[in-house]
């Protein structure tokens, strides 16, 4: 798996930053690998809701991207496709709530931001 992905990479060394930077290094991945995790979305149109605004070519690139590289698969039609994350990309669950923890101590607001959107999330689940 691990040489797999190595060659789907454009590496630019073999630093193990650099390397997961590579896979997952620009926004939207992370905003989408995000919601798949804690705001549990699985359809395009759910991503599309995001706060962010991620257009719909985006959208559609950075999904096929990460399935290409084994973070996300896909079960369903293409036209009613239910996105889900593997076992590598459930691998970046300590990254983003890492990441999510250092916005929630340096960023004001984003604490409060971070709460409201898991109360508004819990709501629609019950």
């Amino acid at each position: 798996m691990a040489k797999e992905l190595l060659k789907k990479l454009d590496k630019r060394s073999m630093c193990p930053v650099s390397l997961t930077l590579e896979l997952v290094g620009d926004k939207w991945s992370l905003l989408i690998i995000r919601d798949m995790l804690f705001m549990e979305k699985s359809t395009y149109n759910e991503f599309l809701e995001s706060p962010e605004g991620i257009s719909t070519n985006i959208l559609n690139d950075r999904l096929v991207r990460l399935t290409e590289l084994g973070l996300i698969t896909y079960s369903g039609t293409a036209k009613r496709k239910k996105y889900k994350l593997t076992t590598l990309g459930l691998d970046l669950t300590p990254v983003i709530k890492e990441v999510a923890q250092f916005g929630r101590k340096h960023f004001k607001g984003s604490k409060e931001y971070a709460e409201m959107q898991y109360r508004e999330h819990m709501a629609k689940r019950q």
